[in-house]
């Protein structure tokens, strides 16, 4: 139904349908209006954590009941009509270090001269709210954290910029800034200020063969060893034999892994490294032919190994069962847990999300799961029935503050008595913002 008036509010429908559209639209209005305001008379602990959060209050509202605001609450709510005058009329009230931190103000360079004594200003520099730019950064140079700034993504990152604040900027955190535009000409250009370790584990630098030669004598080699963001191929690896750490090679998943690489350089692997590295070319023909290498309780974890229910029974004995009960890469299925049921570590198998999750699955082991880890798994099947199934056993503190539930007025109605109303009104409003000013008023009002 609400897609139809929505559609009719396009002005997509016949004219002559559109009057009676929008009596239909006022009415669903008015109902929707009508069920939200029953709902929070009859749940009334929930009232002022939405309200504080998810309201969009005016100017009038806020000054009729500012004895009764949690003002930490109110600023940094984004849910407020931020305006200069709203931030002007109760700026005595206003907690300055929430506000600092909320991008939903009329950022403005004139919002934040004028209030320049009251920022926080470490937080400040942290809002990507901020019109950031060259003319706001140099007003405020002596104030920001340049440290912090010279890590962040967020600037708009452009040579100019860099160049505008050279002996500001955090070196050390521009080079390990994958949001830079990263070129050739900005590395030659700045040779002399990079950290050429921190270069050295940045996937974003624009890497090529050429580009690691150009600079082989300033690279960290420890550090471009365990890069992702290489051009790997066999070449490369045997291009600087010498130069490559050889354990943090071992441990890189993105090499061009092969038997034939993996025998071609065999004295040079670091074989404790491989046990957890995914990329390798698991077979069984790799597990037996180097068996005695293998650390059977670091492979337990890892998910890159060409996991099988005949992978699990043929080494049964050797597996590390706690580390497996964790690995989201065995081949999950409710026969595969029952079969091992006496050697899952049942808390961290509480935790693993790749498992087949089913009302079926959770009562087959009501007795065995982690039900304070089970109370946070975004891959059960969370309903009604399933809450009620074990609502004796859950964590009701995890399941308030747990935005992935199916949400909903009815929802909060069936089991009123269990939630946490504040943990819940962080993160839902229950339709609260479609209520009048008035209707908001007879329920703040209510005794």
């Amino acid at each position: 139904m609400r897609e139809l008036v929505a559609l009719a509010k396009t002005g997509a429908l016949a004219p002559g349908l559109e009057r009676r559209w929008d009596i239909l639209a006022s009415t669903l209005q008015t109902l929707e209006q009508t069920e939200t305001a029953q709902f929070f008379a009859d749940c009334p602990d929930l009232l002022m954590p939405c309200v504080q959060r998810h309201y969009p209050l005016d100017g009038e509202q806020i000054h009729r009941h500012a004895e009764r605001w949690d003002w930490k609450l109110l600023s940094a709510s984004q849910a407020l009509p931020w305006s200069d005058e709203l931030i002007e009329r109760f700026c005595a009230r206003w907690d300055w270090g929430w506000l600092s931190r909320n991008p939903a103000l009329p950022w403005s360079a004139a919002l934040i001269e004028r209030y320049a004594s009251r920022w926080n200003w470490a937080w400040l520099g942290k809002n990507p709210g901020l019109p950031w730019g060259s003319a706001l950064m140099h007003r405020y140079a002596d104030r920001l954290d340049w440290a912090w700034l010279s890590w962040t993504r967020a600037l708009p990152w452009s040579e100019e910029l860099i160049a505008q604040q050279l002996d500001r900027w955090d070196w050390t955190g521009l080079s390990g800034n994958t949001g830079l535009p990263w070129s050739d000409a900005l590395l030659d250009r700045h040779a002399s200020r990079w950290s050429w370790a921190w270069l050295s584990e940045n996937p974003a630098l624009p890497w090529t063969a050429e580009l690691i030669e150009r600079h082989a004598q300033r690279w960290d080699w420890q550090r471009l060893s365990a890069n992702a963001g290489l051009p790997w191929s066999l070449g490369l690896v045997e291009r600087h034999p010498q130069r490559w750490d050889w354990q943090r090679l071992s441990a890189n998943p993105r090499l061009p892994w092969s038997l034939e690489l993996i025998e071609a350089q065999a004295p040079r692997w670091d074989w404790d490294a491989f046990n957890a590295n995914a990329g390798l070319p698991w077979s069984d023909a790799l597990l037996e032919r180097q068996g005695a290498r293998w650390d059977w309780e670091r492979l337990s974890e890892n998910p890159g190994l060409h996991w099988s229910d005949a992978l699990l029974a043929r080494y049964a004995g050797r597996w590390d069962w706690e580390r497996l009960s964790w690995n989201p890469g065995l081949p999950w299925s409710a026969e595969l847990v029952s079969a091992h049921a006496a050697r899952w570590d049942w808390s961290a198998l509480s935790a693993n999300q790749a498992l087949p999750w089913s009302a079926a699955l959770i009562d087959a082991h009501a007795e065995q799961w982690d039900w304070e880890r089970l109370s946070t798994a975004p891959g059960l099947p969370w309903d009604t029935s399933l809450l009620a199934a074990h609502a004796q056993r859950w964590n009701w503190a995890n399941l308030s503050g747990f935005a992935q539930l199916p949400w909903s007025k009815s929802l909060y109605r069936c089991f009123e008595a269990h939630w946490f109303a504040g943990f819940v009104g962080a993160h839902q409003h229950f339709e609260l913002p479609v209520l009048s000013p008035q209707q908001l008023d007879a329920l703040l009002e209510k005794p």
